[in-house]
């Protein structure tokens, strides 16, 4: 009977064994599909892009897509994807252990009539148990096309007559003086920046159309406010049809904000899309100008996008003090999130626990520390409420907490249990040992994995920061190329 019992005891730990080192020889493999649209010309349109592991279940992926910029632009996009132009960078990372995809979509604005592709340019991704593999690439299209009907066959604004007339309502050229039009001029770009000193008060504006049957309208830039300004200049054909183009011009310095370390200005121009689910414009007051801001439904969060050279992302704005700090946003799928704040206990449950600093991915948060896997931490939901939230180190997974006793007094000394035998307590005292190692080889593991798991993650993260910069001169030099060729 004892025999049968050991047996058994050494059977069940293997199985234990098992299930945690995940023993498996099945490679992993998957691949990115970008989905196709099409729409009018002026219109927008909404693709998607979704990394697939088709062998079990997605730990990361990365993708930079590319498109022809003078053909699309892209407007917006989810999932904290950046675009810029000429192409989209994504990169997602699950915790849970059971999803097999990540994506994201994207919106573009079709620029031209005709079939412009969205091709796959890298793209890189591993499984959950960190076994990386180089996914198969399947690019996407977009089909512009242009309203036609008997008297415009050429459709309208782009060129072509209607009824006879000239219908073409686009610029040959645009300038900005003094000041530097960004991006440079091209006639299907329709929004531009200037920035001029702060002792400018008027700019002059001068514009000339493509067609000499077409009329243009400049307004705007007289009586410069120290910030933002706006200028728009109409083009309208013989036909009747009519384009705007608008400059935003910023007088005097953007302001310089410090946020932990590194330099950035406000940035104005975030697009519908990029607005976080529960979050709406509005208008914040920072050193005596009025900016463009998010407020969520409660008006308790305010949130700036800052930009500099590498990027531009939302803040968080105290709208007392005046400061910025770092928005951590962690996505939960399906369109829920929760942002941590800073930690707050009126109740004075956790003033004698020990604050430390969560890193999350590439994002970090203050915690109170209830044990070596667990913290607790203060938190707003996508619905404005903010709550309690535990976090779980080691499955890295949120979950609400609405025990936030601490006990963080010394334990007092129980009684001592009483054992029938001295061979009773020989294999209680066994059975403890061979658990403290399996746990012990657990944490080794878990700690090792996620060791391997950053430092594949750097690597990627470097890897894609040289493939962007590789990108970016590669658009640069078609960008320069098509200009010398208009």
């Amino acid at each position: 009977m004892k025999f049968r019992y050991k047996i058994g005891a050494i059977l069940l730990s293997i199985c234990m064994l098992v299930q945690i080192f995940g023993i498996t020889s099945q490679a992993a493999s998957g691949s990115v599909k970008v989905s196709s649209g099409s729409g009018k010309v002026g219109n927008n349109v909404t693709i998607t892009c979704t990394i697939t592991c088709s062998s079990g279940p997605i730990g990361y992926g990365s993708v930079v897509l590319t498109y022809n910029p003078s053909a699309l632009e892209c407007v917006g996009t989810t999932n904290m994807a950046q675009g810029s132009s000429g192409s989209v960078r994504y990169t997602g990372v699950t915790s849970d252990g059971t999803t097999r995809s990540l994506s994201f979509s994207m919106t573009f604005k079709i620029l031209k009539e005709g079939s412009h592709s969205v091709s796959v340019s890298t793209a890189s991704a591993s499984d959950v148990d960190e076994v990386e593999f180089t996914p198969s690439k399947s690019g996407g299209t977009i089909k512009g096309t242009v309203a036609t009907n008997p008297s415009n066959p050429s459709g309208g604004g782009n060129g072509g007559t209607t009824n006879g007339k000239d219908a073409n309502n686009k610029l040959s050229t645009l300038k900005v003086y003094p000041g530097t039009l960004s991006p440079a001029f091209n006639a299907n770009v329709k929004s531009y920046n200037v920035t001029v000193p702060d002792d400018v008060t008027k700019v002059t504006i001068s514009a000339t159309p493509q067609s000499t049957k077409a009329k243009v309208t400049v307004s705007g830039g007289d009586d410069l406010k120290r910030g933002l300004n706006t200028a728009k200049v109409v083009v309208v054909a013989e036909s009747g049809a009519s384009t705007a183009y608008v400059i935003t011009i910023m007088r005097g310095e953007e302001e310089k904000i410090s946020v932990e370390g590194i330099d950035y200005t406000i940035d104005e121009n975030f697009t519908d899309e990029s607005i976080p689910v529960g979050f709406n414009r509005t208008k914040i007051t920072y050193k005596e100008r009025e900016y463009e801001a998010l407020v969520n439904a409660k008006n308790t969060l305010h949130l700036v996008c800052l930009k500099n050279e590498a990027e531009s992302k939302f803040h968080i704005y105290d709208t007392e003090s005046q400061e910025f700090s770092v928005l951590t946003m962690i996505e939960r799928g399906e369109g829920k999130y929760i942002i941590p704040l800073a930690l707050k206990d009126e109740s004075g449950k956790y003033k004698n626990a020990e604050v430390i600093t969560i890193q999350y991915g590439e994002q970090h948060f203050e915690a109170w520390k209830l044990d070596e896997e667990f913290s607790v931490l203060y938190a707003m939901n996508q619905d404005g409420e903010e709550v309690f939230y535990r976090y779980d180190s080691v499955e890295g997974v949120f979950q609400r907490y609405t025990d936030v006793e601490l006990d963080l007094e010394p334990e007092e000394e129980g009684e001592k249990l009483l054992f029938p035998s001295k061979y009773y307590m020989y294999a209680i005292a066994g059975l403890g040992g061979f658990c403290l190692i399996l746990l012990i080889t657990m944490f080794y593991f878990v700690a090792s994995r996620k060791h391997r798991h950053e430092k594949r993650k750097k690597k990627m993260q470097r890897k894609l920061e040289k493939e962007k910069r590789k990108e970016e001169k590669r658009i640069e030099k078609e960008l320069k190329k098509q200009k010398n060729e208009e």
